[in-house]
């Protein structure tokens, strides 16, 4: 047995290096270009009261210029005070268009809807979309648009919660892991996922795939047309870069209900089609049984000596993120975190053979 969990560490391991290289790619800083193109913002809000007024204000205070920006503030069909205050400072600013889901699209639901309606009236080059919970990083646009080339079909960015807390603490650990999984990816030349509220795309490369409607459907849309624009299209280069003007700030889930709604929501999203985020996703399982188990049928120093190693490694793959972000806070948590993800990631399996329907806002999908 010792063989067998000493052969799954070391492919974790080497599998985790040359993402650390693609990471490391990443982290090189584009330099300053002439590239600013109209664009349009796109924020898809449904029963968001809590958190769409931060989320505005950050927006309006984005550096870019006004007459090629437009933003659309999408409701989707808000039974709470969403719609009101969309509409208020929409009145107040002409760079906001307020946009109104009435009806399902025959084949989309959800959030892929509510975007694939809104880019109808779209009229950027590049779009933009975040979410209602975020807090939107000023130099977010024009930095963006320094890592995009004429071959660039979409560019992706790091959304992080801050560590304020036990609870939020290990969730900011956990998505400054999986989207530097994600861009250490896409630096070594494999595309692997990116989220929605941190993620940007040529017009012209969303058009040549036939949009959301030609696409299959997924509850995690973003992965979905990443892969699509960076197979099929003609604007297959993709990028994710380790930049802090890139970084956007997001509200952590306020409990274990809607933790595990989001990680199963994300897993049955990812099992659309085979790639090397499967790959990762597998050894992290295994990994994660190993962590949970391995105490029944390993040697204490075996299991120690597994425990110890992939901490470590974890924590020094982490490092050009945390360093770039300076989110060294998060280290404090790394030893819980190696429990916490292998738990979630064994009880969000269980959840998915139990039942493969998920829950986005209350709609079962």
């Amino acid at each position: 047995m010792d063989i067998i969990v000493n052969i799954i560490l070391g492919i974790y391991l080497l599998m985790h290096f040359v993402m650390l290289l693609g990471l490391i790619a990443n982290s090189r800083k584009a330099r300053k270009s002439t590239f600013e193109p109209k664009v349009t913002v796109i924020i898809c809000a449904k029963d968001e009261e809590s958190s769409i007024e931060a989320c505005i204000k950050s927006l309006l205070e984005l550096s870019y210029p006004k007459d090629k920006l437009e933003a659309i503030l999408v409701n989707d069909r808000s039974v709470d005070r969403t719609k009101e205050i969309m509409l208020d400072y929409c009145s107040k600013h002409p760079s906001l268009k307020y946009y109104e889901i009435t009806e399902s699209h025959e084949k989309l639901k959800g959030k892929t809807n509510a975007l694939a309606q809104a880019l109808k009236i779209a009229a950027g080059e590049v779009i933009f979309t975040t979410d209602a919970d975020i807090e939107i990083n000023k130099n977010w646009l024009r930095r963006m648009l320094d890592y995009y080339d004429e071959k660039t079909g979409v560019a992706a960015g790091y959304s992080v919660i801050m560590p304020t807390g036990f609870f939020y603490g290990l969730q900011s650990a956990d998505w400054l892991y999986l989207l530097s999984v994600a861009s250490g990816g896409d630096g070594v030349g494999v595309p692997i996922s990116c989220v929605g509220n941190n993620m940007s795309y040529r017009r012209a490369a969303y058009d040549e795939v036939g949009g959301y409607e030609k696409l299959r459907f997924s509850i995690t849309e973003d992965f979905l047309l990443l892969q699509k624009i960076n197979k099929d299209s003609s604007f297959k280069r993709t990028v994710f870069p380790v930049d802090n003007e890139t970084k956007n700030v997001t509200l952590p889930c306020l409990n274990l209900r809607q933790l595990f709604r989001q990680k199963k929501r994300w897993a049955m999203g990812g099992m659309g089609e085979f790639n090397f985020g499967i790959v990762v996703g597998v050894l992290s399982w295994l990994t994660g049984a190993v962590i949970l188990t391995g105490w029944a049928y390993l040697s204490m120093q075996s299991y120690l000596f597994f425990f110890i190693v992939k901490l470590l490694f974890d924590s020094v793959f982490l490092f050009p993120a945390v360093k770039e972000f300076k989110m060294y806070r998060v280290y404090l948590f790394m030893p819980l975190y190696e429990i916490y993800f292998a738990v979630y990631v064994i009880i969000t399996s269980a959840l998915i053979a139990m039942d493969r329907k998920v829950i986005w806002k209350d709609q079962k999908i």
